[in-house]
């Protein structure tokens, strides 16, 4: 995929990520420094096991973040291991989340920022799919608040009155072929996901919502959209459909797309 990602975005979550890392790693030497006298009191074999399961641990996180840094700068596909780049995720986010409040960066800025970073994991694998593969998966709030057809159950039940934007991703939906449905939270995000077995999402979502869904549906690639509050959270919210239509001519398989 070549879909535009903002460097200036990722530099922030990159940042704060690293520091967090350095600062754990101190605070864990001094913390050991401090208590390792005692621990080879006890038992100098369970000592050593723990100063062991230490550096393995932070080996792998440091194996991590130089991956994720690779990715992100080079943007080529350093991603040996998924799972060094999970846990390091897992780790230093509530980490770096923690810091930025320290330091009076917002939640949502730091989560823009990772999702950035995450796209930029999506933009480099450069695998193109089928479109009965990939889903878009939208946020209920994108629904005009005073409509009263159900389209959770069903994005057909959309009445394409034209007061909001699913009429427009419905159709975007039809041209492509790929599947669209609406989650009202996460759980009924992740059952879409487990009935329809998508190898690609494309998700539209809130900072919030939408850090925690690249985390839940792991090692499954999402590009991440964020979409518009006009109105304030969760009320009448839009997402620029231009920008789903660029990722979904990226991803599918060009002899698959629909002729202009």
């Amino acid at each position: 995929m070549s879909v535009f990602v903002e460097q200036r975005n990722k530099n922030l979550f990159l940042i704060l990520m690293t520091t967090s890392l350095v600062l754990m790693m101190v605070l864990t030497t001094l913390l050991w420094w401090f208590i390792s006298p005692r621990l080879h009191e006890i038992n100098h074999t369970f000592a050593l096991v723990i100063l062991t399961l230490l550096r393995i641990f932070y080996l792998t996180v440091v194996v991590g973040i130089i991956l994720i840094l690779l990715t992100s700068y080079v943007e080529r596909n350093f991603l040996i291991t998924n799972r060094a780049v999970r846990i390091t995720i897992r780790f230093l986010f509530p980490i770096t989340i923690v810091l930025g409040r320290l330091i009076g960066i917002p939640k949502d800025r730091i989560r823009e920022s990772y999702v950035s970073v995450n796209n930029t994991f999506t933009k480099v694998v450069k695998k193109s799919y089928d479109p009965k593969e990939v889903l878009i998966l939208l946020p209920h709030c994108l629904q005009f608040t005073e409509c009263q057809y159900r389209i959770t159950i069903d994005i057909n039940n959309c009445r394409e009155c034209g007061k909001c934007t699913i009429v427009d991703l419905k159709k975007l939906s039809e041209k492509y072929g790929v599947k669209i449905a609406i989650a009202t939270g996460g759980t009924l995000a992740r059952r879409i996901i487990i009935q329809n077995r998508p190898k690609f999402i494309i998700a539209v979502a809130c900072e919030r919502d939408l850090v925690d869904g690249l985390q839940d549906v792991f090692p499954i690639p999402v590009y991440g959209v964020l979409n518009e509050r006009p109105f304030g959270p969760c009320v009448n919210t839009a997402v620029a459909v231009d920008i789903i239509e660029k990722a979904l001519k990226e991803v599918l398989k060009p002899e698959l797309l629909p002729k202009e």
